[in-house]
């Protein structure tokens, strides 16, 4: 007879994985979770710790990218973890991952609410580390709806708390990374810089690759949006030069051959550009982006068919999901570039666009609050 492991004993090394999820240690977490499966087949029954280890892998496919499975998990453990009698911790996991989960599906203001769903539990959570992650990711999801004092003030929460911690450089790095994004929305771009600087630095000196390739892209926009394309293109094509398996993190790659295509056409090389953009449209059409699907497809319009009616079909899809960042970065792309071309009729009509979408965005915090 096959001797039972103790569900306390799994309980433990699925915190050990969680861990090593937060730390974004993707080889450590597959080798983890590969022990953890074989455990569990020999695991005495516990309703609880079975929940436990499903919340623990939707995170860990949000670490690999793999969204659709993450939401699926999600989506099957709906009805346990909603419960009355459900443990708060794991209440706290379901609202924080299911926040994770919505943030990547670009629901911004849905994922808001549910982090502060995952709040009301947060407060029966005593390790600190805990605390962090959802400063950490609360951060992150302000920032994208341009709240960015909100969002300074929970990445400085979060900083606060990883800088006290060993082992936690990664999230470190990354939170600075968050700081420099709010301080790019507000123009601060010497800060900007200074802090992506920091943060590829950081991770240069605790030889976190994947760290320092994301520095290199943020770094990259950064450039990018001051029109300062020669570095930006540097940045790109050194987040492009690490040896890190890109089918990981397929998500992360589409946007940096997105941004490197986008830029060599702002720059005139046209032919150039085409092999990442066509990467980009690869990577798209294989994770089914629907979003950098409609936005390469806009990216496509302005330089190379100059098909008003395809931009504006592309704008309108972005519109209908709310995403007033993307409708004003690319209207005011296009604007710009049809001003160069001398189109000054549809330079102007793409300028407003963008305007209009600058508006919607604080309307995005209101909703964060109207549900």
């Amino acid at each position: 007879m096959v001797e039972r492991v103790a569900s306390s004993e799994v309980a433990n090394r699925l915190n050990e994985w969680y861990d090593t999820i937060k730390r974004q240690d993707i080889k450590k977490a597959a080798i983890l979770k590969h022990d953890l499966q074989k455990t569990m087949d020999d695991m005495e029954e516990d309703q609880n710790v079975l929940l436990y280890y499903n919340l623990i892998d939707s995170r860990y496919k949000l670490l690999l990218e793999q969204y659709d499975e993450s939401g699926t998990i999600l989506e099957s453990l709906k009805d346990q973890t909603e419960r009355a009698d459900t443990d708060n911790l794991l209440q706290y996991y379901y609202y924080f991952f299911s926040g994770l989960y919505e943030f990547n599906m670009n629901n911004f203001t849905h994922a808001i609410r549910l982090y502060h769903k995952a709040e009301n539990h947060l407060t029966t959570i005593p390790d600190e580390i805990e605390h962090a992650e959802f400063h950490f990711q609360l951060a992150v999801a302000y920032q994208s709806i341009d709240q960015n004092f909100f969002s300074i003030n929970h990445a400085e929460k979060a900083l606060d708390i990883y800088l006290k911690q060993e082992n936690y450089v990664s999230r470190i790095a990354l939170t600075q990374m968050i700081i420099a994004a709010n301080k790019l929305d507000l123009n601060q771009y010497l800060a900007a810089e200074k802090l992506y600087k920091k943060a590829i630095l950081i991770a240069v000196d605790s030889n976190q690759t994947f760290i320092e390739l994301l520095g290199y892209y943020n770094l990259g926009l950064c450039y990018e949006v001051q029109e300062k394309l020669e570095l930006a293109r540097d940045c790109f094509e050194k987040a492009l030069d690490f040896d890190f398996p890109q089918e990981n993190k397929k998500e992360t790659y589409l946007r940096i051959k997105y941004m490197l295509g986008r830029v060599l056409f702002k720059m005139g090389f046209l032919q150039e550009g085409v092999k990442w953009f066509e990467d980009a449209v690869q990577l798209a059409n294989e994770t089914n982006d629907k979003i950098y699907q409609v936005k390469l497809e806009i990216i496509h319009a302005v330089y190379f068919d100059q098909k008003e009616l395809s931009i504006d079909e592309g704008l309108k899809v972005l519109k209908e999901q709310s995403l007033w960042h993307d409708v004003e970065d690319l209207a005011f792309n296009a604007a710009r570039f049809y001003k160069k071309e001398g189109f000054y009729q549809l330079a102007s009509k793409y300028y407003e666009e963008g305007l209009n979408a600058q508006q919607k965005i604080p309307s995005l915090y209101e909703e964060v609050g109207s549900a």
